[in-house]
C-alpha cells in the first residue's frame, strides 16, 4: 500500500475556483500589474501592488507586508496608467495568485476574505 503523500495537478491550470466573480470594478493601475494579482487602492485611488518591507539583514531580518486598502483581485494584465478589470468577490486557487517577492499566500488569506475573496 502506497501512503506516501501525492500532489495532483490539472491541466490547463485555471484560476477560478468557482462560478466567477458576483463584483466587478474598472479602475486605473499606478503601476504594472501582472495578471492575477491582489491589488491595493493607494493614496490617489488607482490600483497598486500589495508591497513587503524586509528590515534588518540576515538571520534577523523582518518581512513586514502591508494590505491595508486591499481592493480585489486582477484578472488581466494591467499597465500603468491604464484602466483594467477588478474582482471584488469570488472563488480562486491561490496558487494561482501573482504574487510580488516577499509576499505569501498566508499573508493575503484573511484580508482578501474579509472583501469576500476566498482562496482554495
Amino acid at each position: 500500500m502506497d501512503l506516501a503523500v501525492k500532489t495532483y495537478r490539472y491541466d490547463p491550470h485555471y484560476f477560478e475556483a468557482g462560478i466567477g466573480p458576483v463584483a466587478k470594478a474598472v479602475k486605473v493601475a499606478a503601476v504594472d500589474i501582472p495578471a492575477h494579482a491582489p491589488v491595493v487602492l493607494n493614496s490617489d485611488g488607482k490600483l497598486a501592488l500589495i508591497a513587503a518591507t524586509t528590515t534588518g539583514e540576515g538571520d534577523s531580518a523582518k518581512t513586514t507586508v502591508t494590505t491595508t486598502g486591499i481592493y480585489g483581485v486582477v484578472p488581466d494584465s494591467i499597465r500603468a496608467d491604464e484602466e483594467g478589470p477588478v474582482w471584488l468577490t469570488g472563488e480562486y486557487f491561490a496558487d494561482s495568485l501573482a504574487l510580488p517577492e516577499g509576499v505569501t499566500v498566508v499573508d493575503v488569506e484573511v484580508p482578501l476574505r474579509n472583501i469576500g475573496i476566498f482562496l482554495k
